[in-house]
């Protein structure tokens, strides 16, 4: 089955818009329009950039003899298909023009459709300038402002919302900006210790691999593919180190970044406050872009790791058992600094990575005692095994390896976040109703759940008081957070969608009825959601993010779905990003 168009996205071509008179209109420019920019205004920019201007040419259309530069090449089609299941962040995140969802793809240009289907641009940008530095990121400001384009913000294209995706867009590309410093002795009134600061375009792998044998450790994403700097540590983060030393967000001491206004500055608890505090959990492509993150590097040493298996022989015992899991997993983490990762299937539960930094496996063995002997007691076989690693890193490689982009996250998954509050797994009948959640959710096989257990309380007596920023504050009740998880089938992208339909009109409303008041993080949504996503997204701290967004970015030049301010934003028929 082949889907030309999902719902609210466009896939027609650059040049088939009906024109319209943009110029300061109520909605920007895109190809075929009258205020579109000729060859001669771009070729302008490009110069200005320095001959970083970069027009997208899909990495798919050498699987198409029409649209946009058909180029069909059966032989490297059926490797670039290859490519797409098997190393999709290898092959898409160094492209400029490309991105990490399948869904805001919208089988525009796909190695797995039709050749006789026209390869189009679809909500890829029309250009990107290659950033290298601050004089970049204003060149481009200024033309979107001045010629009424759609901008957008890119490093990996990692990213669920498509926020670094628009039809019609003149894209910031992050992702040469690489640069990892080690700074040994870092000093400022709210902190005195060692510190890394990364360019914005450093994906995780690459800062494993960088500090891994230094002495430090840092709080990042598990998956070495993920960028840090932009919408990672911008939505909050996770981590296996949180419950250690606070949230993502919460380890950053500096933001180099240039406002939609086109001033460049540096954010910190003690100058620009309100940008600082904003960028920490306000979420990514909002109130600035940002060049480099400073953040705090943290003595390494040996980490405890293993996992934990036990399957479903007696479904009646397999989902007490499961229950049981969920009720003590708040003393996994209390006054610890432990770190458990699992999934749940209809067959299974697996713990894939137990973290315990600064310990040795004797702890994981205590930790467990009493879960073990409840599966005994329930008579379910488990097989538990431990690992000791010197380092984080090498740790870290162990469930996630190998670097820099690893084989265990998934590159195109179907999937939604929510906090699951320490308060509701602790009651027994708020517990009962997730647990049913959770085993209707499992159910068809198709579909697992998974989890992480962590801390950032505030006040912890491990970590002290987290610093002020936007982190949603359900972050600090919950337990865990947890995703419905499903691959996206790209030969069927009809039956995908139907799976987003179901996770976000069925699975989703029964999670949050057993998980009421709670959030989600903000990065890990599904873009169908129709709730209130305000709420749910950002907490209380909405209205202060709102005041922030539109105190540095007055003419409403940065647009993303979700994003703070997105409402007063629509598209039209042809995807034109139209003030609302």
């Amino acid at each position: 089955m082949v889907l030309r168009l999902l719902p609210l996205l466009i896939v027609g071509t650059t040049a088939a818009a009906t024109p319209i008179q943009t110029a300061y209109s109520t909605c920007k420019n895109i190809p075929g329009d009258a205020g579109w920019p000729g060859p001669g205004v771009w070729h302008h920019l490009n110069n200005t950039v320095g001959g970083r201007l970069i027009g997208t040419i899909p990495v798919a259309h050498i699987c198409h003899n029409a649209g946009i530069y058909p180029a069909f090449n059966e032989t490297a089609c059926v490797a670039l298909q290859e490519a797409f299941s098997d190393a999709g962040a290898q092959t898409l995140e160094p492209q400029p023009g490309e991105m990490l969802n399948p869904y805001f793809m919208n089988t525009s240009c796909s190695p797995f459709t039709s050749q006789s289907l026209p390869c189009e641009l679809g909500n890829r940008a029309v250009y990107s300038i290659n950033v290298t530095g601050p004089a970049d990121v204003q060149a481009g400001l200024r033309f979107a402002s001045d010629h009424n384009i759609r901008l957008v913000v890119k490093n990996t294209g990692l990213d669920y919302m498509g926020k670094s995706s628009g039809h019609g867009a003149l894209s910031l590309w992050m992702y040469n900006l690489k640069s990892i410093d080690v700074i040994h002795h870092y000093a400022s009134t709210h902190y005195l210790g060692a510190a890394v600061k990364l360019g914005s375009g450093v994906i995780a792998g690459d800062a494993y691999e960088a500090l891994n044998g230094t002495g430090y450790r840092i709080v990042a994403p598990e998956c070495g593919l993920t960028g840090i700097a932009g919408g990672y540590l911008q939505g909050g983060g996770h981590s296996q180190l949180v419950t250690k030393y606070g949230a993502p967000a919460d380890q950053v001491l500096e933001w180099e970044l240039v406002t939609p206004a086109g001033e460049y500055l540096i954010a910190t608890p003690e100058q620009n406050t309100d940008l600082y505090w904003a960028l920490a959990g306000g979420g990514g492509g909002t109130y600035g872009v940002v060049l480099s993150v400073t953040i705090k590097a943290h003595p390494d040493g040996p980490v405890a790791g293993g996992t934990l298996i036990f399957n479903n022989t007696n479904d009646a015992a397999f989902w007490e058992a499961v229950g049981i899991w969920f009720h003590t997993s708040p003393s996994f983490v209390q006054n610890t600094t432990n770190n458990v990762q699992f999934l749940v299937t209809n067959a299974t539960l697996q713990v894939f990575s137990f973290v315990l930094p600064d310990q040795n496996t004797s702890a994981i063995h205590d930790l467990v005692a009493p879960f073990l002997a409840d599966l005994k007691r329930l008579n379910l076989a488990y097989e538990l095994k431990t690992t000791q690693s010197s380092t984080y890193a090498d740790s870290l490689a162990t469930a996630y390896g190998p670097f820099p982009y690893g084989n265990l996250c998934p590159t195109y998954p179907i999937i939604s976040s929510r906090l699951i509050p320490r308060a509701t797994v602790l009651n027994s009948t708020s517990n009962a109703q997730l647990m049913n959640t959770y085993r209707s959710i499992t159910s068809d096989g198709t579909w697992f759940v998974g989890c992480s257990i962590i801390n950032v309380a505030e006040g912890s007596p491990i970590r002290g008081p987290h610093p002020p920023n936007a982190v949603h504050p359900a972050w600090r009740k919950a337990i865990a957070y947890c995703n419905p998880n499903n691959p996206w089938d790209w030969d069927d992208p009809g039956k995908s969608l139907a799976l987003k339909r179901q996770l976000v009109d069925e699975f989703f409303p029964a999670v949050e009825a057993a998980t009421p008041g709670s959030g989600v993080y903000l990065n890990e949504m599904d873009p169908l959601y129709t709730g209130d996503w305000k709420q749910t997204m950002y907490g209380d701290n909405y209205d202060r993010l709102l005041r922030i967004k539109h105190a540095h970015d007055p003419h409403r030049l940065m647009y993303a779905h979700f994003a703070v301010g997105a409402d007063e934003f629509t598209l039209d028929d042809e995807a034109r990003l139209c003030h609302a």
